[in-house]
């Protein structure tokens, strides 16, 4: 099957387009409906969604609308209503996902501001709840709730990080609605089992297809420019002989620079366009006549130093993203 993207603009391959299609319309039969607030807890949530100042209640399309700082003022009112609550390990989770969803939100494009403040909207009735009446009496349900709040951090984080075509996105989001309905009322398990689970696994073998294409790609760009430029039929450097050549801006780059504790460093530099984290590219330097093998992880700008005794180099490209 072919793994590569269906436009320029998609991040999901087909064959992972296709599983995500499946995981958003598993639920489409049997709809779920969060919990409702118990009554002791409605004034509560309902001085909580107050706009000072303005008539009637904070809803979904004026939250999401919310600046920076009174998205974080809100975050905070949540924060002490849920700690008012006596559930202490309950409370410390809600808080925990508050604080995430505060740092998390300014980092991301409007679009997907919009997104996850929507989901986060949604779950306000359900977070306070867990904050005063715990997620259950049972261990288990407690150990599993928790669990399906960190797996929803998870993610946010992930789809937080890649840029989705509107078709992806409503998919994406079609399922943690899902995910999110099976924590209002209290199925943390399913929420665990049917949704993040999946949808994680989806999320993360398609970047790592993903990735491994697009290094192909700059191994490809890579070989090419040196054989234009320096006549090698495969992919290697000689040091120092071939580093006054490979100084341009290029696929492949080895330059000088002066390092923070002034010393004169030598660079090498690879260009990966679309691979989000560059630091999760390793080059690999085998030297043809020591044998010796040097492994040296890119920085977030796609270099790194090249310090390694003289020789001629057989060079390569490796994924492997960092724990």
């Amino acid at each position: 099957m072919d793994s590569t993207p269906t436009t320029q603009h998609d991040f999901f391959d087909a064959e992972f387009l296709s599983e995500l299609e499946e995981l958003a319309n598993a639920g489409t039969g049997h709809p779920l409906e969060s919990a409702d607030v118990p009554d002791a807890l409605h004034q509560k949530l309902s001085a909580l969604l107050e706009v000072e100042g303005e008539p009637g209640v904070l809803d979904e399309e004026r939250f999401v609308e919310l600046s920076t700082h009174d998205l974080t003022e809100f975050t905070n009112r949540l924060v002490e209503s849920c700690r008012d609550g006596g559930r202490r390990e309950a409370s410390r989770a809600v808080e925990s996902f508050a604080i995430f969803f505060q740092a998390l939100v300014p980092t991301l494009s409007p679009e997907g501001a919009s997104a996850i403040g929507r989901v986060f909207f949604r779950l306000i009735p359900t977070l306070l709840h867990i904050a005063y009446n715990d997620f259950s009496t049972s261990h288990d349900n407690r150990r599993d709730g928790l669990e399906a709040l960190r797996n929803l951090e998870r993610v946010l984080t992930e789809i937080s990080s890649i840029r989705l075509a509107p078709m992806e996105s409503d998919l994406i989001f079609r399922s943690i609605d899902q995910m999110t309905s099976f924590i209002g009322v209290g199925e943390y398990s399913m929420a665990n089992d049917v949704i993040s689970s999946q949808l994680l696994s989806i999320i993360e073998r398609n970047k790592l297809q993903r990735a491994l294409y697009r290094l192909m790609e700059a191994e490809v760009a890579v070989q090419r420019y040196l054989k234009e430029r320096l006549g090698y039929a495969t992919p290697r450097i000689r040091v120092p002989e071939d580093v006054p050549a490979l100084r341009d801006y290029a696929p492949i780059r080895i330059f000088d620079e002066d390092g923070l504790d002034g010393e004169r460093k030598r660079l090498i530099e690879i260009q990966l366009p679309h691979i989000p984290l560059l630091s999760d590219v390793v080059i690999n330097l085998v030297g043809e006549e020591t044998r010796e093998q040097y492994e040296m992880r890119l920085d977030a700008l796609g270099s790194t130093e090249l310090d390694v005794p003289n020789d001629v180099y057989r060079l390569g490209l490796a994924y492997k993203p960092q724990e």
